[in-house]
């Protein structure tokens, strides 16, 4: 297995939409309360918004043709307020490993892929959200050396 990390194309749009599917599933069985259950949750539409999105950078882990993990990252600077210093945050907005690649490198691959364009392009932190209930998912990012940085609560009303 040799994984190659590149831009995502729309062309990889089906492939992409089907890890989607995998996450999403997660994330309603999970958290009915908070997800849809809808059967398209990545259509072309918001996919192509997505990469023509200056703020945004979509990457793909390839094996030969077969899309084995993605990623959705933007650059953020935080609203300025007197009293907060002023810095840029790579923030992972979707990252998924397809679950026959899970555990083989993928994502630490596509993580130091991230982590690697975040220092090129001048980002002084690499944040994500991860839900409680993803405990694989939480063991992954601390394995990559990630803490926890706040924490949002909720009481259901």
């Amino acid at each position: 297995m040799v994984i190659k990390i590149r831009k995502a194309e729309f062309s990889d749009h089906s492939q992409i939409r089907d890890l989607v599917k995998e996450v999403h599933e997660l994330h309603f069985s999970n958290r009915p309360d908070v997800y849809e259950d809808i059967e398209d949750p990545f259509t072309e539409e918001r996919f192509k918004s997505l990469l023509e999105d200056i703020k945004t950078d979509a990457f793909v882990a390839v094996d030969n043709e077969n899309i084995a993990a993605y990623a959705f990252v933007r650059f953020i600077a935080p609203v300025k307020i007197d009293l907060l210093k002023q810095y840029l945050i790579c923030y992972i907005d979707d990252f998924c490993v397809k679950k026959s690649y899970q555990r083989k490198g993928v994502g630490i691959k596509l993580f130091a892929h991230i982590k690697k364009r975040a220092v090129e392009k001048g980002a002084s932190t690499l944040d994500l959200t991860v839900w409680e209930f993803n405990t694989n998912a939480i063991k992954f990012y601390e394995s990559l050396g990630m803490t926890t940085k706040n924490r949002r609560m909720e009481i259901k009303l």
